[in-house]
């Protein structure tokens, strides 16, 4: 066949909306990480990561997960304890650590960052950095000498950093990607959406993701 006459690829989008708190988040996240490196055409895949701020009531004062998941749902901190278990060990089944005893605060500088992350094409290295400090169980997590290591060690200038975390920078990128997601029909997070055809709510098995995935990678290159 003539190569002037073969179709071209359509490139396939895939728009993640994530926090960094959100334990679905992080094992979802994995599962499509894995899905894509495993696809034929994972290199004409982009993938696109925005942010939802599941609290953004939370102060920035760091308290352990239990305390607060015990107040949000007016459990016990045992109920709640057991409820983390069961989560930890769906995120185990990924290889991914997760510590029931680990901090929660505001990620709204997290989130922020993610977005100068986008900047310099390691948006997603950044949240999954970060996410790994604090399902990890590092109460130092949400320090600011944590998010500026992060950053530099994937090649974000210290200053931009410093910036970014002494300012407002972001703050209405942030706000404009949970109006987004809210306006798509979003009501928490993860959320996913394939080449602006096919919505995922939650996080779902790595066969979900991969037969939603394949069937609209077919339909844009059939």
């Amino acid at each position: 066949m003539n190569s002037s006459s073969q179709k071209e690829t359509t490139q396939l989008t895939i728009d993640v909306w994530a926090d960094v708190l959100c334990p679905w988040c992080y094992v979802g996240e994995k599962r499509l990480e894995l899905v894509i490196e495993q696809l034929p055409f994972a290199d004409d895949i982009n993938l696109r990561l925005h942010t939802f701020q599941l609290d953004p009531t939370a102060t920035s004062k760091v308290a352990p997960t239990l305390d607060y998941l015990s107040r949000k749902y007016g459990v016990s901190v045992t109920e709640a304890r057991s409820m983390e278990e069961g989560m930890a060990q769906q995120a185990a089944h990924e290889g991914l650590k997760y510590e029931v005893d680990r901090p929660q605060s505001s990620t709204f500088d997290m989130l922020r960052l993610v977005h100068l992350g986008s900047v310099y094409g390691v948006a997603w290295k950044y949240l999954r950095a970060m996410q790994t400090e604090v399902f990890s169980g590092n109460f130092d997590a949400f320090e600011h000498s944590t998010l500026i290591r992060i950053g530099e060690g994937l090649g974000i200038p210290t200053e931009e950093i410093r910036d970014v975390l002494t300012s407002n920078r972001y703050a209405d990128a942030v706000l404009a990607d949970h109006n987004e997601a809210v306006k798509l029909g979003a009501t928490g997070v993860p959320f996913t959406v394939i080449a602006h055809r096919v919505g995922i709510p939650g996080a779902v098995s790595t066969n979900q993701y991969r037969e939603n995935i394949e069937e609209v990678w077919g339909k844009l290159n059939d």
